[in-house]
């Protein structure tokens, strides 16, 4: 009994650990209603924003390189210190200054701001590769409690905003083509300091975990065999209690790793690099109350995918969860080809169409979001290397800037995608 409640707790403290990976870009992403109002760039912010965090994808990179530079000399928890501090103080930063103008060449820009996101950025895409390094440490049923936290940095900002109030259906006022809207119940300056609070919350789970008792039952010690029989990156598992060795199943060979990675890689690509940059014209063409809608079911998707990996068996087959990328990526091709006809896409402006896209769009995020919870599993607790869980970080943030890359030139640069604005006549 006495280990359950230690599991458990373990188990709760890596969710509340988890808050600090992606809850401060997310929360950026659903206040943008609120902030392009004030910003010089108006709604071209978003097309900033978007190269800011693609061109963030520097620090995994740079994580990667010190990776081989060091091999496990390079401990990740230095980084975690790192990223978890240097997110509080940005986040307080953009509380107080989210609004701050300079002039570049003669024309206002949102210099600060921009610069503060792309360091988040920085930090949130690390934390894509340290922290699922860190599980390592770990008890491999305990990698769903982290996936669980990450989950809910994109569904507490949304709670968060519905209940500010950012969005909904816009009110045209007669004789006017620019939409109204209602003020938030509390401001951006309020919005921003509750994320320093729960990022801070973070990081004393963090300590906890470090240098408590509590998850000390849970944690293993990576025991490298110098032997001549075993080369260099072969590691027995030991929990720290007894020196007793685990007994688990390193059955994967490179080849199915590679596969999984390729995988875990394309997924990310489109969920994390194409997807969100065509919300707006893929929901917009069926009303300003389905994007509002789209903005606060969405979210749910993710922390949905890791209850289904708790409650469903999630350990599948290679073959399996091809079926599963296959089943996503087509419905994702659905949206994109919405988007692509935007402002006049078919079913535009009706119920049913909005019903459809909507669910395409949650059933695409449930499915990569499973597809991701998955593929760590399985290379939690089959791939015989350390670093494992490490290149898996790697590969899915290096999709994500594959992806997003094209997508702010087919936006921004070729204008491939046409806008919809509330309180306009189309079609």
């Amino acid at each position: 009994m006495q280990r359950n409640k230690r599991f458990y707790s373990t188990a709760f403290l890596l969710v509340i650990f988890a808050l600090s990976t992606w809850l401060d870009v997310n929360g950026v992403w659903v206040e943008l209603p609120l902030i392009v109002n004030e910003a010089p760039e108006g709604w071209a912010l978003p097309s900033y924003l978007t190269l800011a965090i693609a061109l963030s994808n520097i620090g995994p990179l740079i994580i990667v390189l010190l990776k081989l530079c060091f091999k496990q000399r390079l401990n990740e928890r230095i980084f975690i210190y790192i990223e978890i501090i240097v997110g509080i103080i940005s986040c307080a930063l953009i509380a107080q200054y989210w609004n701050k103008r300079s002039y570049i060449a003669g024309r206002e820009h949102s210099v600060f701001f921009l610069i503060l996101v792309f360091l988040l950025g920085t930090l949130d895409t690390t934390s894509s590769v340290t922290y699922a390094d860190y599980m390592k440490r770990y008890h491999a049923s305990l990698l769903n409690a982290l996936y669980l936290g990450e989950s809910l940095t994109s569904l507490i900002p949304s709670v968060l905003a519905s209940i500010q109030g950012v969005g909904g259906e816009a009110t045209c006022p007669a004789n006017s083509t620019y939409a109204e809207y209602s003020s938030p119940r509390f401001s951006v300056q309020v919005y921003f300091w509750i994320f320093v609070a729960i990022i801070l919350l973070s990081l004393f789970a963090f300590l906890i975990l470090e240098f408590s008792s509590i998850a000390k039952s849970n944690r293993t010690i990576i025991v490298y065999d110098s032997s001549p029989i075993a080369s260099s990156n072969e590691l027995s598992l030991q929990t720290e209690p007894t020196s007793a060795i685990l007994a688990t199943s390193l059955s994967m060979t490179k080849k199915y790793y590679y596969g999984l990675l390729i995988i875990g890689s394309l997924s990310s690509l489109i969920i994390y690099g194409i997807l969100p940059a065509i919300g707006t014209y893929a929901v917009l063409p069926y009303s300003q109350r389905a994007y509002y809608i789209s903005s606060l079911i969405l979210p749910i998707s993710n922390p949905f995918s890791v209850l289904i990996g708790v409650f469903i068996r999630s350990i599948l087959n290679f073959i399996t969860i091809s079926i599963i990328f296959i089943i996503a990526t087509c419905i994702s091709i659905y949206v994109i080809v919405v988007a692509f006809l935007s402002p006049c896409p078919p079913l535009h402006d009706s119920t049913g169409g909005a019903i459809l896209v909507i669910s395409c769009y949650f059933l695409a995020y449930l499915l990569f979001y499973y597809i991701r919870l998955v593929i760590g599993n399985r290379i939690r607790q089959e791939y015989p290397h350390e670093s494992g869980l490490f290149w898996y970080g790697a590969a899915t943030q290096m999709g994500t800037l594959i992806g997003a890359i094209p997508m702010y030139l087919l936006v921004n640069v070729y204008n491939v995608f046409q806008s919809r604005n509330a309180c306009q006549a189309y079609c």
